[in-house]
C-alpha cells in the first residue's frame, strides 16, 4: 500500500472482531449496548406509563435518580383517564436523551480483573466439554466439534483439544492462563496419563498453575462424572490378535 503513495490510519485498523447481536456490542473484552434512540411518541397517559414504568426497571443499574426523572414523571400528573393527553415537553426531552446517553455508555465487562480464572472439563454422556469460569461471576462454555476429524478419539485426547481451545480463548480474553484446572479423573489415573498422554503433556505445556481431580462448588458441575479406565494399552498384551474385515 505505501509503495504507491498511500497511507493507512493506525486508529481506524481493527484490533477486535466486535460483533452486534440483539441490540447489544459484542467486543473482546466488553459488551455494550448499540446506538439507539428511545421512542418519544408519547400521546396518551397509558404511553407515559409504559415509558416510565421501563425506565423504572433500568435506573438503578445506570445511576440515574429520580430527580433527574422529574420532567417525565409530571406526565403522570393531571386527568387519570388512560386515553387523556400527554405531550413531551423539552425538559422530559432531556430527560430520556440522558437516559439513552447512559444506556449507550454502559459497559459490562467479560470478565473480573480481581478474581482468578478457573477451568473445569466436565464429562457428560457424549462427550467431554469446558467451563471457564471465575468464583462468583461469569462464565463460558468450551465446546468440541459436533463431527470429529477422527472416527474414534480417546478420552485424554478429547480433554487435551479443550484444555487448548480453553487456554487460547483466555489468552485472547484476558492475557493471562488459568490459575486452577480441574479434571474428572482420579489420582491414580490422573498420575497415569501425565506420564503415558503425549497429547495431555501439550495441552499442558508451560502451564504455570494448579492441576485438581476436586471440582468447586459450582451448579453446573453436576456433570462431573470421573472417566472410566482406558480401554488401551501402549504396549502388546498377552492375548489372541483378531483381524476383522470391515469391507
Amino acid at each position: 500500500v505505501m509503495s504507491v503513495g498511500l497511507t493507512i490510519a493506525s486508529e481506524k485498523v481493527p484490533k477486535t472482531s466486535p460483533w452486534n447481536d440483539l441490540g447489544w456490542h459484542i467486543g473482546m473484552h466488553s459488551i455494550s449496548a448499540q446506538l439507539l434512540q428511545i421512542s418519544t411518541e408519547i400521546k396518551t397517559l397509558h404511553d407515559a406509563q409504559k415509558l416510565l414504568g421501563t425506565i423504572n426497571c433500568i435506573c438503578p443499574l445506570l445511576g440515574i435518580s429520580n430527580a433527574d426523572l422529574e420532567p417525565l414523571f409530571a406526565l403522570l400528573w393531571g386527568e387519570p383517564d388512560l386515553l387523556s393527553p400527554r405531550q413531551l415537553n423539552k425538559e422530559a426531552q432531556t430527560a430520556l436523551q440522558k437516559v439513552a446517553d447512559a444506556i449507550s455508555q454502559r459497559q459490562s465487562a467479560h470478565w473480573a480483573p480481581e478474581l482468578s480464572f478457573l477451568l473445569i472439563v466436565l464429562k457428560p454422556s457424549r462427550q467431554p466439554h469446558a467451563l471457564i469460569f471465575q468464583p462468583s461471576a461469569n462464565y463460558q462454555m468450551g465446546l468440541l466439534p459436533n463431527n470429529m476429524p477422527k472416527t474414534i478419539s480417546m478420552q485424554d485426547e478429547l480433554m487435551a483439544m479443550l484444555i487448548v481451545k480453553a487456554r487460547q480463548r483466555l489468552t485472547c480474553l484476558a492475557g493471562k492462563d488459568f490459575d486452577r484446572i480441574y479434571l474428572p479423573l482420579t489420582m491414580f489415573y490422573l498420575n497415569w496419563l501425565l506420564q503415558m498422554s503425549e497429547k495431555l503433556h501439550i495441552a499442558l505445556a508451560d502451564y504455570p498453575g494448579q492441576i485438581s481431580i476436586h471440582p468447586p462448588k459450582h451448579k453446573l458441575s453436576s456433570s462431573f462424572n470421573l472417566l472410566p479406565k482406558p480401554k488401551t494399552s501402549e504396549t502388546p498384551l498377552q492375548a489372541m490378535t483378531i483381524f476383522t474385515n470391515g469391507s
